[in-house]
């Protein structure tokens, strides 16, 4: 009874705390004090705010007051409505809050609003038009991105680069590659994302060269990215990646990833330099289905049950395996162990 009772007193506490911004700020005279209060609202996440923060960015009789409004109404992810005539209609302060807490919002809604801020003549608003306009962007608005990641303005070349993979503008991949090896983890990380939202063959060989990355926080989002793509795309990369990296910490993720990929229990590597021929038949002399270059990976349908020997280029004999496999697209045949690298997916 005791703990109900203070958990009770802790409730109409917390409530009659929450209520006192509101009456704060009625009562407020100076301009800081509605300011700090303002903040505080936009701090707190609480949507009973918004009405009060709205009244202020409308009615507050300094632009330091309804500036702080903006921001608040962005930090509440609210106000959007609002937010548009603010920008339409008041000073270059309260346009500049204004358009930042749109861009902290991302309602398609603004999109308009932020293809009109990116031609601003006030560079803190095209800064934030291309932030804002990274999130609900189309693909028409591909060459302002281009443009933004020349800007002199980190977060704007990083929000242009995320804003790519958004609108999926694989054929602006070349504008994007390099940020993968940048100095910069920030531009590496942007890059990753957009690569995952890209989906291509040349976006997935950027992603899969940082799946091994020793900075852990790379590495995560290289497998994140890498989520996106088709099983047919994804599988054999995070074959290859398992054989060349037995012992990474990922591989538990990894192996459970490749399971609900639906993955075949065993995939086999070429592990040739040049090029090895897929067989009709479990021997030598039989028919040739086609050639497969080294590196690339295959599904393991089953082992022959003996071992079989076979001489080499080199006039050596090698005792192996047959195992017959099925190629990405479909084909089927047999190829000889010695030839490749087996790897149990999970």
């Amino acid at each position: 009874m005791k703990k109900l009772l203070t958990i009770l007193i802790f409730a109409l506490s917390f409530q009659l705390y929450a209520g006192d911004l509101k009456d704060d700020l009625k009562s407020a005279t100076g301009d800081s004090e509605k300011i700090s209060i303002l903040a505080e609202m936009g701090k707190s996440g609480e949507t009973k705010y918004v009405k009060p923060v709205t009244e202020q960015l409308e009615k507050g009789e300094s632009s330091k007051i309804r500036a702080q409004a903006a921001t608040s109404l962005g930090d509440l992810k609210a106000g959007f409505n609002e937010l548009h005539k603010a920008f339409d209609n008041d000073d270059v302060y309260v346009r500049e809050a204004s358009i930042e807490a749109l861009a902290k919002i991302g309602n398609s809604k603004s999109q308009s609003y932020f293809e009109k801020g990116t031609k601003d003549k006030n560079e803190k608003i095209r800064f934030y038009s291309v932030q804002g306009l990274s999130k609900v962007g189309r693909s028409g608005n591909a060459p302002i991105f281009r443009n933004a990641i020349e800007w002199k303005d980190k977060p704007t070349q990083l929000a242009a680069i995320r804003g790519l993979g958004n609108i999926n503008a694989w054929d602006e991949w070349k504008y994007v590659k390099p940020f993968c090896s940048n100095s910069d983890k920030d531009f590496v990380m942007a890059c990753l994302y957009s690569a995952g939202k890209f989906k291509t063959d040349e976006s997935l060989l950027a992603i899969e060269s940082l799946l091994a990355s020793p900075d852990t926080e790379i590495s995560k989002e290289a497998f994140h990215a890498i989520a996106n793509f088709k099983p047919a795309q994804v599988i054999p990369t995070l074959i290859r990646f398992k054989k060349a990296n037995p012992n990474h910490p990922n591989l538990a993720d990894l192996s459970a990833n490749l399971k609900k990929l639906k993955a075949a229990k065993q995939y086999a590597i070429i592990n040739v330099s040049d090029r090895l021929n897929l067989r009709s038949k479990a021997n030598e002399r039989s028919e040739v289905i086609t050639g497969l270059p080294g590196n690339a990976v295959v599904e393991i349908i089953s082992r022959e049950p003996r071992k079989y020997i076979i001489t080499n280029s080199k006039g050596e004999e090698m005792e192996d395996f047959w195992y017959q496999i099925k190629t990405s697209d479909g084909k089927k045949g047999y190829l000889f162990g010695e030839y490749i690298h087996v790897v149990d997916s999970y």
